[in-house]
């Protein structure tokens, strides 16, 4: 069942972003240069010389989850994301929790990338002489400063806030690939044969490392919230989700790779460091990179702070269209022709999770790592679900290669369940150990008020999932 949207005044700019701009989505809501900053160096801990080829092993399965994510959306396209993807599959019920895990996913780390792009904004004016922002009070402030400025990008156009996270983004990435190149050529181990060769290197340290580098491609999907707005969204969102995987994993194995072949004390110095990159740049010298880097890292959070927006504001708008929620959260701003009023709704969800860490005394990175990580468990759990619809879609709909699109989605659904497996048993330190019950609450506090609507307005509820667009001319998985 589908519901083809009409072009109006009332609704999303349809068809009007460009497939760079599509990309431009996914890519942001990654954040490579926020990943960048700490991932080598904890991977490092574990994996030491393999960190790198952990990375490729996280990419190969990332881009398996990807494939499932491509057979739904070279076939469907709509504003809910994998919310709508999944219901020819999963039904109501699937789409629902579908969505719903994936809004706690959005909302989650964008309120974490707010409290990490008010560090590294912090720091970089520190570096100005401007230290209004450092103390818990000041960050909170400079947070809702931030937040207002993603608020305004979102609300302005989807084209304009896709280009200007892809331009945070990128300027990010430029200033931390050029130290890199900086670093390694001075550090005269280009070719380091005990990364090469793996030396030191155990099996059970590279697969726990894995599992660090699948959390650092969460978001890659994010496109595909884009399908009502994007310009043939069949190929441009699949395309987006691949390539944006893939340039993520090629940078993260460049950066690591760089990192351990240059620090001092190679894998095993970079692990017991609290910030790898500041000390990349004092060992060598360039400690003029420091500002740029923290303005880098700021403007990395900031992108995904605007992408999660993007995605949290159109799963909104979806089930406003669909009746799920009140109707005026369906509702695009008559001008702008964005969701405005579920973007303005998105505002206390992000800001007050940030606020309240950050008041009970947590530092502020410490503030993104516990939030993102609710928000990692959100976006699995949804990424488990697509894993397991796609065969199930393409046999519906007569599809092609049901087999192998079987066995990739096992592949991809066990692969993030081992991820779940290994954040919660060995029962982690506190408060660790209480972040999977903040998402199991979450999730159930969705399943129960779906529940009751389904009790009460079963056929509000029976329409869960079918704000999208089918392909006429469907391509085959």
């Amino acid at each position: 069942m589908s519901i083809k949207i009409a072009e109006h005044s009332g609704g999303l700019a349809r068809r009007s972003v460009t497939p760079f701009e599509v990309l431009a989505q996914s890519v942001a809501n990654i954040a490579p240069s926020a990943v960048i900053a700490f991932g080598p160096g904890v991977m490092a801990l574990y994996a030491g010389n393999g960190a790198w080829f952990s990375f490729v092993i996280g990419m190969v399965l990332i881009l398996i989850v990807a494939q499932s994510v491509a057979v739904f959306a070279r076939r469907r396209a709509g504003a809910g994301s994998l919310y709508s993807l999944v219901r020819p599959a999963l039904g109501p019920w699937g789409s629902i929790v579908t969505g719903w895990a994936l809004f706690i996913g959005v909302i989650a780390i964008a309120s974490g990338s707010l409290a990490g792009a008010g560090f590294f904004a912090s720091a970089f004016l520190e570096g100005l002489g401007v230290n209004l922002f450092q103390p818990m009070v000041g960050q909170i402030v400079l947070d809702a400063i931030l937040l207002a400025i993603a608020v305004y990008l979102t609300i302005s156009g989807v084209r304009i806030a896709a280009r200007v996270s892809a331009t945070l983004e990128v300027i990010s990435i430029f200033v931390i690939v050029v130290m890199l190149v900086i670093v390694l050529v001075s550090s005269g181990n280009v070719f380091d044969i005990a990364q090469l060769t793996l030396t030191g290197a155990t099996f059970d340290g590279m697969v726990f490392a894995v599992v660090l580098a699948i959390l650092g491609f969460v978001g890659f999907e994010s496109a595909a919230a884009l399908g009502e707005e994007a310009k043939d969204p069949y190929r441009a969102i699949p395309r987006a989700i691949r390539r944006g995987a893939i340039f993520a994993g090629i940078v993260y194995i460049f950066a690591t790779y760089v990192q351990v072949a240059a620090f001092d004390g190679g894998a095993e110095g970079l692990g017991k460091s609290l910030s790898p990159m500041d000390d990349l740049a004092a060992q060598y010298g360039l400690d003029g990179f420091v500002p740029l880097l923290n303005l880098g890292f700021a403007a990395s959070f900031m992108a995904v702070v605007i992408a999660c927006m993007t995605v949290g504001a159109r799963l909104l708008f979806a089930w406003g269209n669909e009746g799920l929620i009140p109707s005026w959260l369906g509702k695009a701003h008559p001008k702008h022709r964005t969701p405005a009023r579920a973007i303005y709704t998105t505002i206390p969800l992000v800001f007050l999770p940030m606020a309240i860490v950050l008041s009970l005394g947590v530092a502020p990175l410490g503030a993104t790592t516990y939030i993102d990580t609710v928000g990692v468990f959100g976006y699995m759990f949804a990424y488990i679900l697509v894993c397991i619809g796609a065969p199930i879609f393409l046999k519906k709909t007569n599809g092609k290669s049901v087999i192998f699109t079987m066995i990739v989605g096992i592949v991809g659904a066990l692969s993030l369940l081992y991820v779940f497996y290994r954040n919660v048993w060995p029962i982690p330190a506190p408060p660790l150990d209480s972040l999977p019950v903040y998402f199991a609450v979450a999730l159930l506090i969705g399943i129960i008020l779906f529940a009751i609507l389904r009790l009460r307005k079963p056929a509000v509820a029976a329409t869960a999932g079918t704000f999208a667009d089918d392909n006429p001319e469907p391509e085959d998985a």
